[in-house]
């Protein structure tokens, strides 16, 4: 048997009562359980299987992929997250951002903490700057996991603002070699106070880091 602290990531109704799982887990990365019963039971798993909760799991593995869940209890929940739709939505975005992310590499306790972090601030984050958290986590895991330069490709200088640009394929170039370059201003990739830039301008930023990365456009959605 194992345990670890644990984040879902997705979770998806098997046969009449089960659920199969998708765990960020703190110590063992990304599992994959079924949790019997859980669709009928209010005692066994409690809201440890709920969104924006994390939870102390333990799991046994059988002969399938999927290891079997056996107990979960709730650490921490964030309903403030749930006080206000938009915050609810980029909530979900970081989520499944994370999700999208473990597909393509390896995930650790960095990237649990990570999206940890971005719940607590989403919690009492004002709606205005709600996305301005999802690009930190975006940037952070990128960082993490080596898709998220400090330096001009092309010339090698240090990226800071002004003048800096997001390539499609994620480069960021420095001002002087983005003259003639197609992509979209990125000066708030380094800019300490994100508050002052337009929402959908942060949301195109994180869609062209994330597609630059995954190598396919990427389009920014919640859990279905």
């Amino acid at each position: 048997m194992a345990e670890s602290q644990a984040i879902l990531l997705d979770r998806v109704p098997y046969r009449d009562r089960d659920l199969i799982l998708t765990l960020l887990t703190k110590d063992f990365g990304v599992i994959h359980a079924i949790a019997r019963g859980a669709r009928g039971s209010t005692r066994r798993f409690a809201a440890a299987l709920d969104l924006f909760v994390v939870s102390t799991i333990s799991w046994t593995q059988g002969k399938s992929s999927l290891v079997t869940l056996t107990q979960a209890s709730v650490i921490k929940q964030f309903p403030g997250i749930f006080e206000s739709l938009h915050r609810l939505e980029v909530g979900q975005m970081a989520t499944v951002l994370v999700r999208d992310l473990t597909f393509e590499a390896p995930a650790g306790e960095a990237m649990f903490l990570h999206l940890l972090q971005t719940y607590t601030a989403l919690e009492i984050a004002d709606d205005s700057d709600a996305l301005n958290h999802l690009l930190l986590l975006a940037v952070n895991l990128l960082d993490e996991i080596g898709h998220f330069g400090r330096n001009c490709p092309r010339c090698g200088a240090q990226l800071e603002p002004p003048g800096l640009l997001l390539l499609a394929d994620g480069a960021v170039l420095c001002r002087s070699c983005s003259h003639f370059a197609v992509g979209v201003p990125a000066d708030q990739l380094f800019t300490d106070d994100k508050s002052s830039f337009d929402p959908s301008h942060t949301a195109n930023l994180i869609a062209t880091l994330m597609s630059g990365t995954l190598g396919r456009p990427y389009q920014l959605r919640g859990l279905s």
